[in-house]
């Protein structure tokens, strides 16, 4: 059995490497990454006019995603992204290119202003964007350390529309080989990532939380 503090402490160790990659990665890649995301979230879409998006605003080192957030609201999606509550537990609150965003939340998070509403918004939501620091080829997600999507992606097939795709948005270079990415018996499993180079399909583990997908 994995000792829970070696675990906690291989995620710490990746967090604090990966970190400061994004912070390394140059203004160009980062335009090109937006360029690429804003192309393949459209793919993801395709045949799909009829379902929402949840997604999040991307804070100034993650993965560009807003200008690929605004094509789709032009396509007619409804966007809803993620507000932080008491208790680690996500709400999500409507987004258009024109709504007020305000810093808080999680390591200063970007929201929405508005009306929150709860897991219900799931039932119409065909793609829903997670956030990472890194994913794994078999599934494991390298998160912020919050905890937020993980108790979230736990309840989520409760709620999930049944075409739903949960798809985890990372930088190409951050799709790391089976095995890298340190896990517990809590951190949900993806199945698909999301990067400026197309999307990758994942082996995502089975086992506890493996419904999340």
């Amino acid at each position: 059995m994995t000792d829970p503090g070696t675990t906690a402490d291989a995620k710490a160790r990746l967090r604090r490497e990966l970190r400061a990659e994004r912070t390394r990665r140059a203004r160009a890649a980062r335009e090109h990454a937006a360029v690429g995301l804003d192309r393949h979230l459209a793919e993801l879409l395709a045949g799909r006019a009829h379902l929402d998006v949840a997604a999040y605003l991307p804070m100034p080192t993650e993965p560009p995603l807003e200008s690929a957030l605004v094509t789709a609201h032009r396509r007619g999606h409804r966007i809803w992204v993620p507000v932080c509550e008491p208790g680690r537990r996500l709400a999500w609150a409507r987004w258009t290119p024109d709504t007020p965003v305000r810093t808080g939340g999680l390591g200063g998070l970007r929201e929405p202003v508005g009306a929150r509403h709860g897991a219900e918004v799931m039932r119409s939501v065909g793609v829903l964007l997670v956030p990472a620091l890194a994913v794994s080829h078999d599934g494991g997600r390298l998160g912020f350390g919050g905890g937020f999507y993980d108790r979230f992606l736990a309840t989520l097939p409760r709620t999930a529309h049944p075409e739903l795709r949960t798809v985890v948005c990372v930088f190409a270079d951050e799709v790391l080989p089976a095995g890298a990415v340190p896990v517990d018996e809590l951190d949900a499993p993806v199945a698909l990532a999301l990067t400026e180079d197309g999307p990758v399909s994942l082996g995502a583990r089975t086992g506890a939380g493996a419904a999340a997908r």
